[in-house]
């Protein structure tokens, strides 16, 4: 399992730092991480240089974007974080994130609780919970916020940036991540949450690129 993290150097307040601190205290310390940045501005994450992998904003990208359209700059690097790796099970999470101490043992658990092999999964959406089940169908219109998503196949996590790349003109990321689930796949939500959201504003709502 790998854990893909956007993140973009324009925030006026930076949270990565109190994310990873609560990583590091959890019980998934020990996945490996790789930070998808949004932008060529490294600044805020370069004492993480030679510890954590970088996975740098690049020409292809900042082809991709238009100035000053945050929403398309937010969905081109989540694009770029679904696609990275060939690890079968992902974790894509924003950088503004707290995880709970056991969050890791409690999403296994909930893995081997559904059948389906093709499902997309919100660690941080509430749901009413059952007394059988580790995990519950969204069922709310849309999905609001892409905190922290797992995925548990490489297969499917192409299959959705290719979904996001085709249609990111016409909604936000965690829309349309929803609206895949609903249409091609499973949406569920783990029940209780294993995140929360720490950030006042979401890394995507800045997805700014800007040269170096």
């Amino acid at each position: 399992m790998i854990i893909n993290m956007i993140t973009i150097g324009a925030r006026k307040v930076h949270y990565i730092d109190k994310t990873l601190e609560h990583l590091r205290k959890s019980d998934g310390r020990d996945i490996p991480v790789n930070i998808v940045l949004g932008s060529y501005d490294t600044s805020h994450v370069e004492k993480y240089r030679g510890t954590i992998n970088l996975v740098p904003w690049n020409q292809g990208a900042e082809g991709d974007s238009i100035v000053g359209n945050y929403r398309r700059g937010c969905s081109i690097n989540m694009v770029r974080a679904l696609r990275y790796g060939d690890d079968e099970q992902c974790l894509c999470c924003e950088d503004d994130i707290g995880f709970k101490p056991d969050w890791y043992h409690q999403l296994k658990l909930t893995i081997e609780q559904i059948e389906e092999r093709e499902y997309i999964l919100s660690l941080g959406q509430g749901s009413d919970q059952s007394p059988d089940k580790r995990y519950a169908t969204h069922t709310r219109p849309a999905l609001i916020g892409s905190q922290g998503i797992f995925y548990p196949t490489k297969k499917l996590r192409s299959s959705i940036a290719q979904f996001l790349q085709e249609n990111m003109r016409r909604g936000t990321t965690d829309n349309l991540i929803g609206e895949y689930g609903k249409r091609f796949a499973k949406l569920y939500n783990t029940t209780p949450t294993l995140i929360w959201h720490i950030g006042q504003v979401s890394c995507g709502s800045v997805a700014q690129p800007s040269k170096a």
